[in-house]
């Protein structure tokens, strides 16, 4: 393996860390803004998590189509962020998390569609899927 398919690898993985984390606090911050716990809310959220488990596994792995969904959801993800940062009326510290969610999407767009990093590591894990 390249260095620069190494680099590809630890970055993806980097990428796909950060937007579990930040999915494990967005559930975390809306549950624990309720004295009780919205069961119904929170299987919705747990299996969302889940999806987003898979769908970066198979991004991972190097399939195309969940690549395109992947920069697709979270474009629609940036677009809805920057409109809640415009148009949401509460304090600066509130909308923290829109911005979070701005960077890290940002990012993983980056790297998902533009990154030589990236793509040489797609390539080698398309090839170890052909090789298998």
């Amino acid at each position: 393996m390249d260095k620069i398919i190494k680099i590809g690898r630890d970055r993806t993985i980097l990428i796909s860390i950060s937007i579990l984390l930040f999915s494990i606090f967005s559930i975390y911050f809306e549950q624990s803004a309720k004295i009780d716990i919205d069961i119904k809310k929170l299987i919705r959220q747990i299996i969302r998590f889940i999806l987003t488990v898979g769908l970066l596994y198979l991004v991972y792995i190097g399939k195309n189509w969940a690549r395109i969904l992947a920069l697709t959801l979270f474009v629609f993800s940036i677009i809805l962020s920057i409109a809640g940062i415009l148009f949401i009326e509460v304090d600066l510290a509130s909308k923290t998390p829109l911005f979070v969610v701005v960077i890290i999407y940002s990012l993983a767009i980056y790297h998902l569609a533009f990154s030589k990093s990236f793509k040489a590591f797609y390539n080698y894990q398309r090839q170890q899927m052909i090789d298998f």
